[in-house]
C-alpha cells in the first residue's frame, strides 16, 4: 500500500507538472493559483494565510511564489480588509484566461485519476486522505525527534 501512495503521489506532481507548464507556471506555482481560484470567495480574492493551509506549506513560501506570479501578471494582490497587514490573492484577467485554456486538460485528468471511484468512494478517499496528512505530518515530526537530524520536508513548509 506505500509503494500505491507513493506511486500515485509521483503521478499527480507529473500531472501537475505538465499542466503547470501549459499554463506557463512551476508545479508549486500552479497549486497557488488552484488553490486561489478554489479559494477566493466572489471577486474578494484568498487570503495567503488560506492558501498556505490548503496547499501545506508556509505563508512566506506562498508569498514568495505570489510575488513571482504578480510579475508575470498572473495574480494580483489587494489589501485584505479583514486583515490590515495582509493580503488577498487574486487572479488576474490573463492568470483566468490561462486556467480557462488549460481547464479540459485539468478535467481530463481528474477525471483519469478519479474516474474509477464511485461518488462514495471519492467522498471516503477525500475524509482518508486528510487523516493520513495529518498523522502523516505527525509521523514525520516523531521520526525527525528521535533521530536527533534537523528536520527536512518539502519546499515552503518551514520543514
Amino acid at each position: 500500500m506505500v509503494y500505491d501512495l507513493l506511486a500515485v503521489g509521483a503521478r499527480m506532481q507529473a500531472v501537475r507538472d505538465r499542466l503547470a507548464a501549459e499554463i506557463g507556471v512551476t508545479g508549486p506555482q500552479y497549486g497557488i493559483m488552484m488553490a486561489i481560484v478554489h479559494l477566493q470567495d466572489g471577486a474578494g480574492g484568498a487570503s495567503v494565510t488560506a492558501v498556505a493551509g490548503r496547499l501545506h506549506v508556509s505563508g512566506p513560501f506562498v508569498t514568495a511564489q505570489a510575488n513571482l506570479l504578480v510579475a508575470q501578471g498572473l495574480v494580483g494582490k489587494r489589501p485584505n480588509p479583514a486583515d490590515g497587514r495582509g493580503v488577498l490573492l487574486l487572479l488576474t484577467a490573463e492568470g483566468r484566461r490561462r486556467v480557462a485554456r488549460a481547464a479540459p486538460e485539468i478535467q481530463r485528468a481528474n477525471d483519469a485519476f478519479f474516474g474509477p471511484l464511485s461518488a462514495t468512494d471519492f467522498r471516503l478517499l477525500g475524509g482518508l486522505a486528510a487523516r493520513l496528512e495529518a498523522s502523516s505530518e505527525y509521523a514525520v515530526r516523531t521520526a525527525v525527534a528521535s533521530s536527533g537530524a534537523p528536520e527536512h520536508g518539502d519546499p515552503g513548509t518551514g520543514a
